[in-house]
């Protein structure tokens, strides 16, 4: 039996032996025909001139050209005029010189070269092919065409087996629709995908890319792109660390550390995750985001919520945007911060709106109301306006708050602090009278419809009561604790945000 196994082991040892030793051989470049052949013996060894309808073979390949050298002892052709490989039925190469090696398999073709297939064409002055490999490669320039694409190099790669290109240095991509300079690439000419490796630039009509890696498939106009990765779209710059854009339906998806620049909002958008229409205008950024307006001074309002939501308002001019933040809502401004559930700001008639139980700090005055509304003028908030509910609550000192309570009131600012407020409808103070500077006179407790209050300093300098007002003077200790308080009155301090 362990004879019996020795001798199987020598069997495929033998066997594969033999198949290696023939895998190996080197064949011999074959003439098919020629309309007239020559032979000498020359210092390269035998050698054979044919002319006219020259017809060659080794293997699967077949060389075609008007005259040759056939160097027998080398094996080594060296073809001339009209030169045509066709390489396994499938691969088809054209030139003006050749010069083939039958031991290596190596073919150098010169002078207006083509190499095609079915899915696309290269031409290239010099080209180097390996027949062994199926490789194929150009070092001073080449141009592919592939149905709608062109694209130029100074070095390329072709892998016929795979059907990829490598392309590098200048490498340049045309459509219709779009075109693609980058330093290297890697396109499957198959699938129609381009990867990308280093500086990338991709510009169409409609928008502009930018990246250091990525990949786009050309059939289906989507994209992948990381590394430095930006998208610009009409006057819009969306920047993150990894970028996804669908070209036809104008959709890109965005991934950590996320930028979307506004130019005509002056806004910009930070978050980790975010996708943008550009059909619709809408774009939506999650993930910790926030938003920065550049306001008057380059002082910056700054904006985070659970999710900011930007987009076109329908049937208005393109300028007319709006942004929206939803839940959590944190407004800071060195003059001016205020919290709510919700905020929208209108581009067309900029104003700012907070909506469901906002509050609004500036100085030591805190504003409360359902609904508050900032108007934007030149860049800068210089008036509000609060419905219903309105309350103003402004700390005097330890425990004495002025207090103004009203439906609704109208405010101004000058240079972002608070410079005067008027209050209408069932307005009601607890108004601080002073002395001087350190001491107090008393408490005015009123009632009147119509109401005035002026700031001087960060603090209410000058009340006016306008409507048949029912005033009554207190000396500080008459009143108790719960009598200082207007109904509603809660001081929120703690809720404020404190910095950017």
């Amino acid at each position: 039996m362990k004879r019996f196994n020795q001798f199987c082991l020598t069997c495929v040892f033998l066997f594969f032996g033999i198949h290696f030793l023939f895998a190996q051989q080197k064949t011999r470049v074959e003439i098919l025909g020629a309309d007239l052949l020559e032979g000498e013996i020359t210092k390269l060894g035998n050698t054979k001139r044919l002319k006219g309808n020259v017809k060659l073979k080794q293997d699967f390949t077949y060389m075609n050209c008007d005259s040759a050298i056939l160097y027998d002892d080398s094996n080594l052709v060296k073809a001339y005029s009209n030169v045509k490989i066709r390489h396994n039925d499938s691969l088809t190469i054209v030139g003006q010189y050749l010069k083939y090696d039958g031991n290596t398999k190596h073919a150098l073709i010169e002078q207006a070269v083509k190499m095609f297939d079915k899915s696309m064409t290269l031409t290239t002055e010099q080209l180097d092919f390996d027949m062994n490999s199926n490789i194929g490669y150009y070092t001073n320039g080449g141009t592919l065409l592939s149905k709608q694409n062109t694209l130029t190099s100074q070095y390329g790669y072709y892998y016929s087996n795979t059907k990829e290109f490598f392309f590098k240095k200048n490498v340049l991509l045309v459509n219709p629709e779009y075109t693609v300079r980058c330093d290297t690439m890697k396109y499957d000419t198959r699938t129609k995908v381009s990867y990308f490796l280093g500086s990338t630039i991709i510009q169409s009509n409609l928008d502009k890319i930018i990246c250091e890696n990525g990949w786009y498939d050309n059939q289906n106009d989507i994209s992948q792109f990381s590394k430095n990765a930006i998208l610009f779209t009409e006057k819009k710059m969306l920047r993150a660390d990894s970028l996804y854009y669908d070209r036809k339906n104008l959709i890109g998806k965005a991934f950590r550390n996320i930028e979307l620049y506004d130019s005509i909002q002056k806004i910009r958008l930070f978050g980790n995750f975010g996708i943008t229409n550009g059909k619709t205008k809408r774009t939506l950024v999650t993930q910790n985001p926030y938003a920065v307006k550049i306001m008057d001074n380059g002082d910056s309002l700054f904006t985070y919520a659970d999710s900011l939501f930007l987009f076109q308002k329908e049937k208005k001019p393109k300028q007319a945007q709006q942004l929206r933040a939803f839940r959590n809502v944190k407004i800071y401004k060195n003059e001016l911060q205020a919290i709510c559930d919700s905020m929208v700001y209108a581009q067309d008639d900029s104003i700012l709106t907070l909506y469901k139980n906002p509050i609004m700090w500036s100085d030591k005055n805190q504003i409360t109301a359902d609904t508050i509304l900032f108007f934007i003028n030149n860049n800068r908030i210089d008036s509000f306006r609060l419905y219903s509910n309105s309350f103003l609550i402004s700390q005097e000192k330890g425990t004495h708050f002025n207090q103004v309570k009203g439906k609704n009131m109208n405010g101004r600012f000058d240079s972002s602090a608070l410079k005067y407020i008027y209050v209408f409808g069932n307005a009601q103070s607890i108004y601080y009278a002073k002395e001087d500077s350190i001491n107090y006179t008393g408490v005015n407790v009123i009632d009147c419809s119509e109401m005035e209050f002026y700031f001087k300093n960060k603090k209410m300098s000058k009340a006016v009561f306008i409507t048949q007002p029912d005033a009554t003077m207190y000396p500080l200790d008459e009143l108790k604790p719960e009598e200082l308080r207007l109904k509603g009155f809660k001081w929120l301090e703690n809720m404020r945000p404190s910095k950017k």
